[in-house]
Parts: structure tokens; sequence; C-alpha cells
């Protein structure tokens, strides 16, 4: 599954989306909830010049 975000530059999260499903909603909404959880991340460098840092995050999901 496939995710995008964006980082703020204060840290918060903004923007999730789901661009590649992993077929099972389940996971999907865990993956998002894992990215959300994380709100918010540290601030951005002081001497990073951009507003804000896309993301995008690959999650492998396999069953043993």
């Amino acid at each position: 599954m496939v995710l995008t975000f964006d980082v703020e530059r204060d840290g918060h999260i903004s923007n999730t989306q789901i661009i590649q499903s992993s077929g099972i909603e389940e996971v999907d909404r865990s993956a998002l909830r894992a990215v959300l959880a994380s709100n918010p991340l540290g601030p951005l460098p002081a001497d990073y010049s951009g507003g804000k840092v896309s993301v995008q995050f690959y999650f492998d999901f396999q069953r043993h």
C-alpha cells in the first residue's frame, strides 16, 4: 500500500491520502492510523526554506 502526506513547518501532518490500497480495508485503515498517531512530528529544521515536506510512504504487508 502507498500513502502520501505532508509535514507542515510546525511538524503537523496534513493531506493524508491512500494512493494505492493494499486491497484489505482494515490494513489500509491501520496504516493511516499509524501515520496519524505520529502527529505531530518535530518541526522542520530552521534552515529548511520550504513550508512543508511531501512524503510518499510504502507499507509492505505480508501474511506469515
